[in-house]
């Protein structure tokens, strides 16, 4: 009897064993059985299905993505909708010719090629059925309570990456890509995908992608154009890139916005996180520049290059994300993480940052206090060196910002000035890590800075009360 994968290419075949899941859904009709309707069996299967196969197809939470469909919409392509359809799809898979294909390119392994018994089955059925209920709008929250975050920026893929590793070991529930996740800087498309490629085959960093969720940004080095902006030519077509590397959903909105800026909150009410990524290239404009003579001697005080555009037509963000902003800075949350692949609080350096515009940095602060944003906490990369960074007086509580990178590579350049900086800065490479206590009366956030070894370079300890107006 001849295989049911015969006639079926060698180049299919390591998709599928790679683990293309195709199980395919409709919409809701009554469990077939308790178990579907079981919470504690729904979130075991949750634990299955990002552990396994199944996110390489259908993203985290069963969204879709081009290699395999949204799992969470109104159509079916096999079954009638049943819980029993359901677990038949994942128990025998299907190859091409049965049913309706999605879009004629994938076959599905049974049990998505993972080594799963009876009980695990029951479990992976009752959540992938459950999938429906939980359709992605702009904002998406979710009940996970996030208590460990891993920060990551700036990655040579011409280099080994022992970082990940270090990074396992701390079990981050999600993982912030501020940008330049590559160092490409290169303004071929098909160039750009052989580079993210590079990335994908660092075991560390793909066994972190099974593990962990994912949240990424992009810098000027994974957008295309070195230092570029609004004037890049491809930067529509780098999105898609971009957006395909990180498998985002085909309807999600960053699929049709320009720019790739997007937020997520996660947990109930007194523990919930927003995170908020912005988008600090498609929509910027022109950067200030000084002499070469003088970029050469501020080079030697580790300065940058560039001005501050004060103009009043300087753009760090397109006007639709900041209309954006304002939507996301007025929904409730404990904690925010605002997200931005540059330094925001760090004093002027000449390197790219929010102090090259100034009326758009103010602008930040005063929507932060407009909005009544509380528990806001910023996020950059994008800097030779790590440093925390603290903003007093413009805001309603203080400002902080710690910015992190590079991860596999120690910078040469000298420490520049920052009347911000609060300790020390270090050029080691290093990561962030978060870690919150929601079991306090008043809880605090932990956030290092930490090298490969796992040695704490950088630290600082907060409680939300201090992020409040006081």
């Amino acid at each position: 009897m001849p295989s049911i994968w015969s006639g079926v290419s060698r180049r299919w075949r390591r998709v599928l064993l790679a683990g293309a899941v195709s199980v395919v859904l409709a919409p809701m009709v009554a469990p077939a059985g308790a178990a579907a309707a079981d919470p504690t069996t729904v979130e075991r299967g949750a634990v299955i299905y990002r552990g396994g196969t199944c996110p390489v197809c259908h993203h985290w939470e069963g969204q879709g993505n081009r290699r395999g469909p949204d799992l969470t919409d109104e159509e079916w392509l096999h079954g009638d909708g049943s819980l029993a359809a359901v677990r038949t799809a994942i128990e025998t898979g299907f190859r091409h010719g049965t049913g309706r294909r999605f879009r004629g390119k994938y076959e599905m392994w049974p049990l998505g090629g993972m080594e799963l018994d009876e009980s695990d089955v029951d479990a992976l059925t009752a959540y992938v059925w459950s999938l429906h209920r939980r359709r992605r709008a702009a904002d998406t929250l979710t009940r996970e309570v996030v208590s460990r975050i891993a920060i990551g920026s700036g990655a040579d893929q011409n280099r080994a990456q022992p970082v990940w590793d270090t990074v396992l070991a701390l079990r981050p529930q999600l993982t912030l890509m501020l940008g330049n996740n590559i160092l490409a800087g290169t303004e071929d498309m098909q160039e750009l995908r052989l580079q993210y490629d590079k990335l994908t085959a660092k075991p560390g960093f793909a066994e972190l992608r099974r593990q962990s969720r994912f949240m990424a940004t992009w810098n000027d080095l994974d957008f295309g154009r070195e230092d570029g902006g609004a004037d890049f030519d491809e930067r529509a077509e780098s999105q898609q890139v971009f957006l395909d590397f990180w498998n985002e959903p085909s309807g999600s909105p960053r699929r049709h916005q320009q720019g790739v800026y997007t937020s997520q909150r996660f947990g109930p009410p007194g523990r919930r996180l927003q995170v908020i990524l912005l988008d600090t290239r498609y929509g910027r404009g022109p950067l200030w520049q000084v002499s070469p003579e003088e970029a050469r001697r501020r080079q030697l005080r580790g300065m940058g290059p560039y001005l501050p555009n004060d103009h009043e037509r300087a753009r760090m963000l397109s006007e639709e994300q900041w209309r954006w902003l304002e939507q996301q800075l007025r929904q409730p949350a404990d904690l925010r993480l605002i997200v931005t692949s540059i330094p925001f609080v760090m004093e002027f350096s000449g390197w790219e940052s929010w102090a090259n515009m100034p009326n758009e940095r103010q602008r930040l602060i005063d929507l932060i206090r407009d909005t009544g944003a509380t528990g806001v906490l910023l996020l950059s990369g994008d800097s030779p060196w790590a440093d925390i960074s603290r903003l007093d007086g413009v805001a309603s509580y203080p400002l902080w910002d710690f910015t992190t990178g590079p991860l596999n590579r120690r910078s040469t350049t000298g420490i520049g000035p920052n009347r911000h900086r609060v300790g020390q800065a270090t050029r080691e490479s290093n990561f962030g890590y978060i870690e919150i206590d929601w079991t306090a009366a008043d809880p605090g956030v932990r956030v290092e800075v930490r090298n490969v070894a796992n040695r704490g370079l950088l630290r600082q300890t907060l409680r939300l009360s201090e992020l409040q107006p006081k």
